[in-house]
């Protein structure tokens, strides 16, 4: 992975390999569980994407000009940050047209001004899921809570998926928490309904500072030291469970909801990858149930490769009349891509896995089988020219082809093929009979 432009990343052929495999495990696996695939545009306006000024988002985003040409304010556009904020607007501009509730997979590159270093990119690829429903039929959204059980199942089984492909010994693991646990106990508890925002992005980024710039953080907030050891007693709080005689109706919901989901995890066969941990808030408000965060057993400090999140009314911040509210989480494709370069040999540079050899000699019979593959589907390719052979087994061993075929010139009348493993080195003779429909190769 190369950067000619700092934080927009730049594949090899054999990286871009990689990364088609990663995405077609994620698609197939995210549609085996009923999540539709969309697409929505890369460019939204402005005013979607600013909508509540969630996080001061203006900051992050990538404006762009010429877009609207008779508008007065020439960046009226920008490349979507993330796709949660589109989603909310497709389904407002296709609530007629969609069944609620509506399960939703959408892979595609999000664009993010940030600092670019390793593991945080300017543009990356985001695998997202959601389910949404349509708040005036259903007043109670905990009706829909096995949806937080179901995705958190289905992108860590999905990331597991994605280490057995490239063979590779790591374990997903699970912190989760829920916002209305953050929210009761800061806001009703410590009294702090005023600075729960604030409080809750330091919180947020409680990893990645020391413990001393954490306390002052939070002095700057003008809190006393009474209400920072409270607030560490909490973040550090390893059973949940001794929350439960404070007073707040908000927080003990947010418990309830926890040990629903919790079970239903245990059910699904997640218990011993689970972790409730209050110091998870995942800093953007438009989240307001359950949130977790997927890091790498024994390698926590590296960043979160899956987060998920519940939201209520999410499409109300872009319209204040209709409210949808829903379950997602997303998959950070780029950055679990970085942790499979870096632990596989990349041999692979091509898509092909045959290729036939080409002699003068043979070289129309050679054609006709050409194509006899593929009609068969079979990923492969045709030697430019008649050369020597160690040349063309090079050519296909530089290129990580599995397979080279030949046709000696003395065998081509009864279609008699020898294949060559280029990774083991053995070879095989194949009787071909050209007259059948299906080809199946070694």
């Amino acid at each position: 992975m190369s950067f000619k432009v700092s934080g927009f990343p730049e594949l090899l052929p054999e990286e871009k390999i990689i990364e088609e495999k990663i995405l077609n495990i994620i698609s197939e696996k995210y549609k085996q569980l009923g999540y539709t695939r969309i697409e929505t545009p890369a460019v939204e306006k402005n005013e979607v994407l600013t909508a509540k000024s969630w996080n001061d988002v203006s900051k992050e985003i990538f404006g762009l000009y010429g877009l609207a040409q008779w508008c007065k304010d020439t960046k009226s556009y920008s490349l979507h940050f993330d796709l949660t904020v589109p989603f909310a607007r497709y389904v407002l501009d296709h609530k007629n047209d969609i069944s609620f509730p509506f399960k939703r997979s959408q892979i595609q590159k999000v664009w993010r001004w940030e600092r670019a270093q390793k593991w945080r990119f300017r543009e990356f690829y985001q695998a997202d899921v959601d389910v949404i429903w349509d708040d005036r039929w259903n007043d109670n959204s905990s009706n829909y809570i096995f949806y937080d059980a179901e995705v958190i199942f289905l992108l860590l089984s999905t990331i597991e998926d994605i280490f057995k492909e490239f063979n590779l010994n790591k374990k997903a693991i699970v912190n989760i928490n829920h916002k209305k646990i953050i929210s009761g106990y800061i806001g009703d508890y410590l009294k702090l309904r005023d600075k729960l925002q604030k409080i809750a992005i330091i919180i947020d980024k409680k990893a990645k500072i020391t413990e001393d710039e954490f306390i002052q953080e939070l002095k700057n907030l003008n809190l006393t030291n009474e209400q920072i050891e409270k607030i560490l007693y909490f973040i550090n709080l390893e059973d949940f469970t001794k929350l439960e005689n404070i007073d707040s109706n908000e927080l003990q919901q947010g418990i309830q909801d926890l040990k629903i989901i919790l079970n239903y995890l245990e059910k699904l066969g997640l218990k011993e990858q689970i972790n409730v941990n209050l110091s998870i808030v995942r800093g953007l408000d438009y989240y307001t149930g359950i949130v977790f965060e997927t890091t790498i057993k024994w390698e926590e400090n590296l960043w979160t490769i899956s987060a998920w999140w519940r939201y209520e009314k999410l499409t109300s911040y872009i319209d204040s009349k209709t409210n949808f509210s829903g379950v997602g989480g997303s998959i950070g494709v780029s950055r679990l891509e970085t942790i499979i370069f870096e632990n596989i040999e990349l041999k692979q540079k091509t898509s092909s896995e045959y290729m036939l050899v080409n002699f003068a000699s043979t070289q129309d019979d050679i054609i006709k089988l050409y194509k006899k593959l593929l009609e068969n589907w079979l990923n492969v390719e045709f030697y430019p020219k008649d050369d020597k052979l160690w040349k063309q087994f090079k050519y296909a061993d530089k290129k990580g082809i599995k397979y080279v075929i030949i046709l000696w010139e003395d065998e081509k009348e009864k279609w008699i093929l020898q294949i060559k493993n280029m990774e083991t080195g053995k070879v095989e003779e194949y009787s071909l009979n050209m007259e059948d429909d299906r080809i199946l190769l070694a």
